[in-house]
């Protein structure tokens, strides 16, 4: 009874805090790739539909990570309003994430090429593309992964790490 009256508040008040923090940040990306796209139609150098195209993606990505950073966030405080040692889980988090970095040397290759692709704008959602022989629309992109969709309907998801061929 009395976690009740001791606890149970404090997790209201942080998942009402976590809403507020997610509503408020995806407002906040969405009036900055407003900004961001108002620029790129002013500017007569760039062509404002390929930068919509980049804009529409980076911002995607930045709230994947945001979210992903602030719900990571909010569990390991339910966790210890519950009453578990956050800090022997985030020393063992840790060292399993450098094990799991030496193992997953190809996850990293994946996360690192698609990193560069969109840092070096070579491709976007929207774009029609041939990867790796294969064309067709492409529909997402992750950091990890592209999907295209071919002329025929069929779904192709790409490793941003083994994408071999990438005519622009």
């Amino acid at each position: 009874m009395d976690w009740i009256i001791i606890e149970l508040p404090g997790i209201f008040i942080l998942a009402l805090v976590l809403v507020l923090l997610t509503r408020g940040i995806n407002m906040g990306i969405n009036q900055f790739k407003k900004v961001l796209l108002r620029r790129a139609e002013q500017d007569e150098k760039v062509d404002s539909l390929e930068a919509a195209k980049r804009i529409n993606t980076l911002t995607d990505i930045l709230m994947a990570v945001v979210k992903v950073t602030l719900y990571t966030v909010f569990i390991i405080m339910l966790m210890s309003k519950f009453g578990v040692d956050v800090g022997p889980l985030l020393a063992s988090a840790g060292i399993i994430g450098l094990a799991v970095g030496f193992g997953a040397q190809e996850l990293v290759r994946d996360y690192i090429s698609g990193f560069f692709m969109l840092l070096e704008d070579q491709i976007r959602t929207g774009d029609v593309a041939i990867i790796n022989g294969t064309g067709g629309l492409v529909e997402r992109i992750e950091l990890r992964t592209i999907t295209l969709r071919d002329l025929s309907g069929v779904t192709h998801v790409f490793q941003n790490g083994k994408i071999s061929t990438l005519p622009i």
